[in-house]
């Protein structure tokens, strides 16, 4: 096998307990995490559990883990906000467990055997603070880094701040936590892939970043302070020596890039020696940000031979995958090495975890010699859509010389149920109008609806876009439509309220038979809110109330019939009545000529009956 001249050895830094010494500046990587524990109804404080993971590199003469680390919790300065934060806790984490990290086996004919020796120590507290509208700062300072390092300016006497964010408490949120811990080592010049990604329980969407590692407020002279009053903010970072920074940790030649969708880094060094960078998550929730956690990093590169990573099989494989819930996806993992090495696959995620996502996904770990295979499937249901993508990671490993990892991180989004817009129709009805009132919502191709009305009923068909609807009694009435995808899944309720309105009375009052020259009243007494009007308005003092008076005049020999017609209006719903008036002539009164009569005579007046 040919020989390469470069090895990457990747480890998270930390700062060292012991005094700065170059032979006690070993503690090397980690994270601190929290875990939202809630509200303690009796006191009113908020609950987080404290995760500190560390590692150090264990080689002879190295401090041991610190059996405590101190933590100060900051909240911000109300009066400046964006200013230096305020203490509100100082607090211990003791030393909780502690383990040696194992690097992937190289084969029994390996005659490369890399000095690696790295212990992971894991610190654990649960704290109690005090409400707040702003969230806190967790922040644990350390002293010092190795002496060593390249790409730092005096990295003795540089320290290091492992810091978190969590969003006002009354947001339930707890921060991701990285799927693995650091990789023993890995080969330089060729593409190195390195896994940051971390997995959140809460489901938020993570964003992935390569951030300028912070300092702190530890020095040489006081590597492990107490909490200041007053954190500086913001926090102070590391300084870079010249033609060294964020985006070229390793200096010209160099590279490191990270995909902020997923965490998976790559990174190319030409150089030995020893490099620091950081990794920052921000999680956002329905696009707000509601925590960040960060992971320092180191890098140290070596001398090692040449073992050609296993490779995805074929080259270029789909690693992301849309589906709709209520889906089945199944897809080969599949990877071969170019030696013939043997091969381990392992995965990693969520996915698989029925307590997080349930029903979770299926996958074998295998392992096999050249090229491997296993099956990923995943039955969803109708409750799994999420804005944010799923994701798992095939961890595969070979045992050449020296062991090799190639790390593929694949990405399922599975789309919610199409949800039908607003329905449309009427917002308000009269109830003498509602019959087979037409209400919809826009077509969905292949899909079928479901419809529910309250105080009505629906005429026809109810499984299409469009229903219509009877309503028969005054009051409010509410609709509502689900669409229901070929998978058999609902979407979210669609609700629309309608207002039937009754309608308003109309007496126009009893029929009126009378002489001309009589004044009758038409109508009856008023009632609020209505509206009135009267038609024709012959003979009426007005047409604009509920009682208006009408003068009866008839000029001719026969009897007049008016018909009246009431129209109320009450919120645009009418009603009407008729009443029947008719004027009847005088009768013609003939008293005759006058006459001229002597006392005693007896004569007719008037004229005949007719």
């Amino acid at each position: 096998m040919n020989r390469r001249s470069l090895c990457v050895l990747f480890f998270a830094l930390l700062a060292v307990a012991a005094p700065l010494r170059s032979d006690a500046t070993h503690l090397m990587g980690g994270s601190l995490n929290y875990q939202y524990l809630g509200i303690d109804t009796l006191t009113g404080n908020y609950s987080y559990e404290i995760t500190l993971t560390m590692y150090r590199l264990c080689d002879q003469g190295s401090a041991l883990l610190p059996i405590d680390m101190n933590l100060g919790v900051y909240e911000d300065d109300p009066v400046n906000p964006s200013g230096d934060k305020q203490l509100v806790l100082n607090t211990v984490i003791p030393l909780f467990s502690q383990q040696s990290i194992v690097p992937p086996n190289a084969n029994d004919t390996c005659t490369f055997a890399p000095n690696v020796c790295v212990e992971e120590g894991v610190y654990k507290t649960t704290i109690s603070l005090a409400p707040n509208n702003t969230g806190y700062y967790f922040i644990s300072d350390r002293c010092c880094r190795n002496n060593n390092i390249a790409n730092l300016a005096n990295p003795g006497g540089a320290g290091q701040a492992y810091y978190a964010f969590a969003t006002d408490p009354t947001i339930a949120n707890s921060s991701p936590t990285f799927a693995v811990a650091p990789v023993p080592f890995i080969c330089a010049n060729d593409t190195i892939s390195i896994l940051n990604q971390a997995f959140d329980p809460d489901g938020d969407l993570l964003v992935y970043n390569f951030v300028t590692p912070y300092n702190g407020v530890s020095a040489g002279g006081n590597p492990n302070p107490n909490p200041p009053i007053l954190y500086p903010w913001t926090i102070p970072t590391v300084n870079y020596n010249p033609n060294y920074s964020v985006t070229q940790p390793f200096g010209p030649g160099g590279s490191a890039t990270i995909n902020s969708s997923t965490g998976l880094a790559s990174y190319y060094a030409q150089n030995q020696g020893f490099y620091v960078l950081a990794v920052e998550i921000e999680e956002y929730r329905n696009g707000v940000l509601v925590g960040i956690s960060r992971r320092d990093l180191q890098i140290i590169v070596i001398s090692c031979p040449v073992n050609p990573a296993p490779n995805p099989t074929p080259v270029g494989s789909p690693t992301s995958f849309t589906i709709q819930e209520g889906d089945t996806l199944c897809f080969d993992l599949s990877f071969s090495d170019a030696n013939g090495d043997s091969i381990y696959i392992t995965t990693i995620g969520d996915i698989f975890d029925p307590n997080i996502t349930n029903p979770a996904a299926t996958v074998s770990d295998t392992s096999g010699t050249g090229t491997v295979t296993t099956e990923f499937c995943w039955a969803t249901s109708c409750n799994q859509g999420s804005s944010v993508p799923y994701q798992f990671t095939a961890i595969v490993n070979d045992n050449g010389c020296p062991a090799k990892t190639t790390n593929v991180v694949y990405t399922i989004t599975v789309e919610n149920t199409e949800n039908p817009t607003a329905i449309t129709g009427p917002d308000t009805l009269c109830i003498g109008a509602a019959d087979s009132v037409i209400y919809g919502v826009h077509n969905i191709t292949g899909y079928t609806f479901g419809w529910f009305v309250s105080n009505g009923t629906i005429n026809g068909a109810s499984d299409g876009p469009d229903v219509a609807i009877d309503f028969s009694t005054p009051g409010i009435a509410t609709i509502q439509a689900v669409a229901i995808s070929p998978n058999g899944c609902p979407s979210d309720t669609v609700t629309k309220q309608v207002v039937i309105s009754p309608q308003p009375g109309a007496d126009a009052g009893t029929d009126i038979t009378a002489c001309s020259g009589i004044v009758a009243n038409l109508g009856g007494p008023p009632t609020p809110g209505v509206t009135y009007s009267w038609s024709p308005a012959t003979g009426l003092n007005t047409d604009t109330i509920s009682n208006p008076t009408v003068t009866l005049n008839n000029p001719l020999s026969s009897p007049i019939t008016t018909t009246y017609i009431l129209t109320t209006n009450l919120d645009g719903c009418t009603n009407s009545d008729t009443v029947s008036v008719t004027t009847n002539p005088l009768p013609v009164a003939a008293a005759g000529p006058d006459k001229a009569v002597c006392s005693g005579d007896t004569i007719t007046i008037g004229l005949p009956a007719t």
